[in-house]
This record gives structure tokens, C-alpha cells and sequence, in this order.
């Protein structure tokens, strides 16, 4: 049998390209076969199958058969999979559960638009619908601790991308980028090969006033957007079926996450790149039309009556004798994209900004807007011989908080905004904790010994602080145990939360970089109960406290005593000391 099929081959107009039926892999996917075409179009003789043509729709016989989808890697031969279009039309009519039952997402309290026609409760929803925000589209409302990695879900079945093996694959999705530093590019790269998409430096950003297609139609070029502004992401394939507001493209996933709500839009297509390993299309995003609401084993659909909204980051950059630079885009709201597409754009804002490879000290502001609570302000001061660079920026306490917030266990959270200010200071104002020391290796209890703490300043001579020591009368007879860390290296005191109130005020809980603390560890016990940290109780209180018949039973923890100590440049290090303590002599 023949036919043809329709794709963008330049510009926004689909093209036809002739195809001939060679075969049928039965249950190639679990209930889903694959139709095996063979292109003579010299335009994929020379290139052969496309990354960005997955979607394109197939018509055998004048009838629609299905969307190009898979190929065979390292092949010049225009060889394709086709998958049929029975298994696309049904995720068309699969129900939606509502952005409030949609895990994959944070979802705000009450916000749940199952439908367009539906009315979204509560005026910060993340879906709306189109009708009522026409008017605001071009003001969008936006409304390692332990922070889970992207990486740590792979949804996908163990496919290799086009361009791995020789086997026969899916057409990968060119993820185009745009504004990214290299070194965003390649940690993006490894972040998603997982999930199947390849990155590529081949893209523009959208232009103001561009024109434009302003809707879909079958070939035509859909664009999935995960970062836009100054910095732009997108992922683009090709429309297989309109029906009603509905689109159906890929003939594949994305992600494969199941219901999710991302924004799509028009695309224009200036050329394609013929290679050995995977020729591919360059990619331009242009006009917003709807949203993903499905991301399946067959396809993605997205709904053009739907709008989804994007949180904003914001991005300053100065230092002395520089001017401030500012940087603004947004990325999709999505528990697992959302900390590594923000942690991207931070950091390639910085590096452009600031590129000099020279000793650094860096200082990073990062507000949070948690919606329904207050903003979260977070200080993080480094140091770093190489200048400002992307792993620097992402274990910043500031970045990472954005997971530990998203992946909370209480309760569904929202980010209304990202607002990250950046001072550089190209000079080493940093020093090293090289030695702690007391006079002598024993002290008595109850006396105030110094406690000697020897700095070596980056490029300088060292000094020494001398810090007072309260050392207890309790604790005649007994070993005393010192710690002497960077501000940033010493874990405070802080209960495990028991709710989302208490886990966004711990991570407000932190000794700045720029001290040194001083930390005695004493031979008392205290007990955490429920969330709340109890200090100095007798046993006989701490054994009434944690019940052996409770399932949430107390937890006891050692005293510490802390002594914080400011400094001027940032610190490094962490040193241990340990003293036996002698009782105190008559008089």
C-alpha cells in the first residue's frame, strides 16, 4: 500500500513526502502494533528519518493510518514506524482527573479545572480556563540536603535514543534550547537522557510580535515549552490529529508522566540538520495556544481551550564596580522539572553575567514565594577559584529548598516566584580552619579555657581566634567533645517536621558561611516529641515521654552548646577536638 505523509520541512507550512507500506510489527508495545513505511522523498533519502517529524500524520489510501514515530539509528535509510492512529484516538477521550488529583504536579488547594467549561475554584489555579484569562496572557499571574533528583523517577520503558544503538527506536524529541551556557547545556543533557529527549543548541527564542500560525493544524510543527524569557526550552514534534479542541501529536511520549499540564504552542521550523547518527529539525517556538493535559505511551494531547500557568524566576546579577544585570524567565510548574529547569536558568544567568574564571567570592539571595505562606528568604555565601560556576549555584541552600518544598510529605505546595540576587566580589575574601588547640589536654569543669582556632586565609598569612569555652560542672570526669565548622557546615539543632509550617521554617534554620560555630557536645539529654525539641530533662521524664506502647514514641538527642562567631569572608573547613575534664580542686 501507499501514501503519503505531511511534515514541516521549512518554515510553518506542512510539506507531503511519499511513503510505501513494508510490513507490521504486532504488539510491538504492549496492545499497540507498528506500521513499518519506506520514504523515497529525496529530502529524507539524504537525511533520513528526522528527529521532529515524530507525529507526523500517515495517510495510506487517502485515509489517516497513524503518526511517524520510531526509526532505526545510524540508518541514512528513510525507514520509519508508524503508530496507529486507533491507539491515539483513544487518550483523545481518556477523562482527565483535575490539576487537584494529579500528583505528578503541585497542585494548589481547591484548584481543580478538570474541564475548560468547568470553573476553577479559588482565584491562584494552575489551570484555567481560557476564557478567563484571555486578558492576561501577556502578564502571566504566577502564581544536596534532600532534595529528590530529577532523576531519581525514570517513567519510561527501557528505550535507547535514536542515535545509541541500531535498533529500532523512538524518533527522539529535539529539546532546543536557547540562552543555556554550556555548562547548563551538558548537566541538562544528563538530567534527561533518562526520559528520552536529546538537547540541542539549535534553537531560537520567540520573537515579540513574530506572527505566526495562532492554531494547530495536521503536520504542522507543536512545540511543548519548559522554560521561556531570556532562556528558552522547548521540546517540538509534529500535530498527527485535531478533533475539537483536542490535538493529538508524537505518535509517542514526552516524559511519559500520564496527566500533565505543561504549555504548547505554534513552532517554525528554519532548516533541518542531516546527520549519520540522528539528522534533526532546528526548532523556533512562536504563539501559546493551549496545553499538554496527557503525556502517554502513544501520544501526547493537549487542549487549546487551556492555558497552563508558569512560574517566574528572576535572576540579578552585580558586584562591586559592575553594573546589574537582571535575567527573567519562567518554567513549567511540575514537581520534578520545576528544581532542575530553575537550577538551569539561575545558573546560566550568573555565568553569562559573570564569566570571569577568577577567584570569587559569591554571595546568593534566594526569596521563595510558597503560596499561602511567607516568603522564604535564604542567604548563602562561597567561595570558588573558578569563578561562578553551575554546580556552585545549584547547591546553593536557596535552589535546593525548591525541592525539599515540592516533594514535602504534608501537603500539595505552589511556587508563586523565584527571585535569586547575586553579588560576585572577584577577590579571595576566604580562609581555611587548618587547627583547633586548648592550653592543655586535660581542663577542669566549671572554668572558661580559650580555645585557640587557627585560620589560613586564601593566599595570606595565617592567624589564629581565640573563643571562650563555658565548660560545665556536670561534666567532671567525662570526655568533652569540640567542633569547630564553617557556618555552613555546622547542622543546627532543628526537630523533624511534623507538617509543612514547620518544614519551611526549618529551612530558614542556618549559621551563615561567614562564621565560624563552635559546637560542645555535653552528656545531657533532650527529647523530641511531635515536631518540638525539648531541652535539660531528667531521665525519669524522658523514659514517661517515649512510652514503649506508642508508635510515635520520643526521641532522645545528646545537648550541644553552640558559640557562633562572625567573620568578615566566607569560611572553610571543619576540625574536632577532644578533652577530658577533671573535677574542680578545693577552693
Amino acid at each position: 500500500m501507499t501514501g503519503y505523509g505531511l511534515t514541516v520541512f521549512e518554515g510553518t507550512k506542512p510539506d507531503r513526502f511519499n511513503v510505501r507500506v513494508v510490513g507490521v510489527l504486532h504488539n510491538f508495545m504492549p496492545k499497540q502494533d507498528l506500521i513499518l513505511i519506506r520514504s523515497e522523498d529525496p529530502r529524507l533519502v539524504h537525511s533520513g528519518v528526522v528527529a521532529g517529524m515524530s507525529g507526523s500524520p500517515i495517510y495510506i489510501d487517502g485515509r489517516l493510518a497513524g503518526a511517524l514515530s520510531y526509526g532505526w539509528s545510524f540508518s541514512r535509510d528513510p525507514i520509519a514506524g508508524v503508530t496507529p492512529i486507533a491507539n491515539m484516538q483513544s487518550e483523545l477521550r481518556r477523562p482527565l482527573r483535575g490539576r487537584q488529583q494529579t500528583p505528578a504536579a503541585e497542585a494548589g488547594r481547591n484548584t481543580s479545572c478538570p474541564t475548560k467549561d468547568a470553573p476553577c475554584s479559588g482565584g491562584s489555579s494552575l489551570l484555567r480556563p481560557r476564557r478567563s484569562v484571555e486578558d492576561a496572557l501577556t502578564s502571566y499571574q504566577m502564581s544536596e540536603s534532600r532534595q529528590p533528583r530529577f532523576l531519581d523517577r525514570d517513567p519510561l520503558p527501557p528505550l535507547p535514543l535514536m542515535g545509541a544503538s541500531s535498533s529500532l527506536v523512538r524518533a527522539s524529541v529535539p529539546l532546543t534550547l536557547a540562552g543555556f551556557t554550556t555548562e547548563a547545556f551538558e548537566q541538562l543533557s544528563k538530567a534527561l537522557a533518562p526520559y528520552h529527549m536529546t538537547p540541542l543548541a539549535a534553537g531560537g527564542a520567540p520573537r515579540p510580535n513574530a506572527g505566526g500560525p495562532e492554531q494547530f493544524e495536521s503536520g504542522g510543527a507543536i512545540a511543548v515549552n519548559l522554560v521561556r524569557g531570556d532562556i528558552n526550552a522547548a521540546g517540538t514534534g509534529t500535530v498527527t490529529l485535531i478533533d475539537g479542541d483536542r490535538v493529538a501529536g508524537f505518535g509517542h511520549p514526552m516524559f511519559n508522566v500520564g496527566e500533565i499540564y505543561l504549555p504548547i504552542s505554534t513552532a517554525e521550523i528554519p532548516t533541518i540538520m542531516s546527520a549519520y547518527s540522528s539528522s534533526f529539525k532546528f526548532a523556533t517556538p512562536l504563539r501559546e495556544v493551549g496545553s499538554l493535559i496527557q503525556d502517554r505511551q502513544s501520544c501526547i494531547v493537549g487542549d487549546v481551550g487551556l492555558r497552563a500557568d508558569m512560574i517566574p524566576v528572576r535572576v540579578r546579577v552585580g558586584g562591586p564596580g559592575r553594573n546589574e544585570r537582571s535575567f527573567n524567565a519562567e518554567v513549567v510548574r511540575h514537581r520534578f522539572l520545576t528544581p532542575m529547569l530553575a537550577s538551569s536558568v539561575v545558573g546560566s544567568s550568573i555565568q553569562e553575567a559573570a564569566s570571569d574564571v577568577a577567584d570569587a567570592t559569591i554571595t546568593v539571595r534566594t526569596e521563595l514565594d510558597v503560596r499561602g505562606y511567607s516568603k522564604l528568604s535564604l542567604v548563602d555565601h562561597t567561595f570558588s577559584t573558578e569563578g561562578v560556576t553551575q554546580s556552585k549555584i545549584a547547591s546553593t541552600t536557596g535552589l535546593k529548598a525548591i525541592g525539599e518544598i515540592l516533594f514535602n510529605p504534608f501537603a500539595p505546595t505552589n511556587l508563586d516566584r523565584i527571585d535569586v540576587q547575586v553579588d560576585v566580589d572577584y577577590k579571595p575574601d576566604v580562609a581555611e580552619i587548618v587547627g583547633v588547640a586548648l592550653r592543655a589536654d586535660e581542663v577542669i569543669a566549671g572554668t572558661r579555657p580559650a580555645l585557640q582556632v587557627t585560620l589560613r586565609p586564601y593566599n595570606g598569612a595565617e592567624y589564629t581566634e581565640s573563643v571562650p569555652l563555658d565548660i560545665p560542672v556536670g561534666m567532671s570526669g567525662s570526655t568533652l567533645k569540640i567542633e569547630v565548622a564553617a557556618g555552613n557546615l555546622a547542622k543546627p539543632d532543628v526537630a523533624p517536621p511534623e507538617n509543612l509550617p514547620s518544614l519551611l521554617q526549618n529551612l530558614t534554620k542556618a549559621y551563615p558561611a561567614r562564621s565560624i560555630v563552635v559546637t560542645l557536645q555535653t552528656p545531657d539529654e533532650g527529647l523530641i516529641l511531635r515536631g518540638t525539641m525539648v531541652p535539660s530533662l531528667p531521665t525519669s521524664v524522658i523514659d514517661t515521654l517515649r512510652p514503649g506502647a506508642s508508635s510515635r514514641r520520643g526521641e532522645a538527642y545528646k545537648l550541644t552548646s553552640r558559640i557562633v562567631i562572625p567573620t568578615r569572608g566566607v569560611v572553610l573547613g571543619k576540625r574536632e577536638l577532644q578533652v577530658k575534664i577533671k573535677e574542680p580542686t578545693a577552693g
